[in-house]
């Protein structure tokens, strides 16, 4: 090979390798320059009171709030949850909103408004945290709406929030049910579902549902046993089933056999019950 057409081969290898190079400098300065974007907000961002930092709000987070939402939420939700100030805690969750939505700053919002009991305010945002993806607020608005003594809406959501894996929702529907529309099979299918998931309250709630609505005392006592040792006392236990349910030893006996055998009862009561002896 020649040697000009050498030198010629090395001259258009420079070149690519310096363009390639300008290229890469004109990616990187514009990646750079994208960082630099920043997110303003259309209101003035609210005052917080100097014995407030670093005791409830950090001055991190203070001073990132001027740009950033999600430190704007934070400080409200400081307001909301330490200092339970709801009126200031909505102004710092509005003010991350005109920077930026999103789902859990709208779902803190429907908890704030709620709180304050302007329920139609607490609707409102937590629809639009729905909008945003937010799973939690199908709960939040179905609480929204029995507290505003729509129990039908709330059953609805209630459900919705349910199908979506939220695990207090089937707690929520049971007390719906029992307490509020009167639908006691369905209150004990929802129970039971919570029952699942070893929430000890859930047998609680079915005990007194099978005592006062469903008339079985032999469930009733059966979830109040497998609560012995798990969540009260034996003594307390037979108290209520002896002395204040009245129910008789016999009955309160097929309860403790019906926990301790059967699958329904993913808690049980193994120890001696001893009737005779209280």
């Amino acid at each position: 090979m020649k040697i000009k057409t050498i030198i010629k081969l090395l001259i258009i290898a420079i070149i690519s390798l310096n363009l390639t190079a300008c290229e890469d400098n004109k990616s990187s300065n514009n990646k750079k320059e994208e960082k630099e974007v920043k997110i303003t907000s259309s209101l003035p961002m609210p005052n917080v009171k100097d014995e407030y930092i670093n005791k409830y709000i950090k001055l991190s987070q203070l001073y990132d709030a001027k740009t950033d939402p999600s430190a704007a939420t934070k400080i409200g939700y400081a307001y909301s949850e330490e200092l339970k100030d709801y009126d200031k805690a909505i102004k710092w969750y509005k003010y991350s909103n005109s920077m930026k939505p999103t789902g859990i700053n709208s779902n803190y919002m429907c908890y704030a408004y709620q709180m304050k009991k302007d329920y139609d305010e607490a609707i409102k945002w937590c629809k639009k945290a729905i909008d945003l993806g937010n799973k939690e607020a199908l709960f939040q608005l179905a609480y929204t709406y029995r507290e505003k003594k729509d129990y039908k809406k709330a059953e609805e959501w209630f459900i919705k929030s349910f199908k979506s894996k939220d695990k207090d929702a089937a707690m929520a529907l049971g007390y719906l049910y029992t307490n509020y529309l009167h639908e006691y099979k369905k209150a004990e299918k929802y129970y039971k579902e919570s029952v699942k998931i070893k929430d000890l309250e859930a047998n609680h709630n079915l005990s007194r549902l099978y005592h006062h609505h469903l008339k079985d005392d032999v469930k009733a006592s059966a979830y109040a046993i497998a609560l012995i040792e798990n969540k009260y006392s034996k003594n307390s236990v037979l108290n209520i089933l002896k002395d204040k349910w009245k129910i008789p030893n016999n009955i309160i006996q097929k309860g403790y056999e019906l926990q301790l055998n059967s699958d329904d009862f993913p808690i049980k009561y193994k120890g001696k019950l001893d009737l005779d002896e209280n």
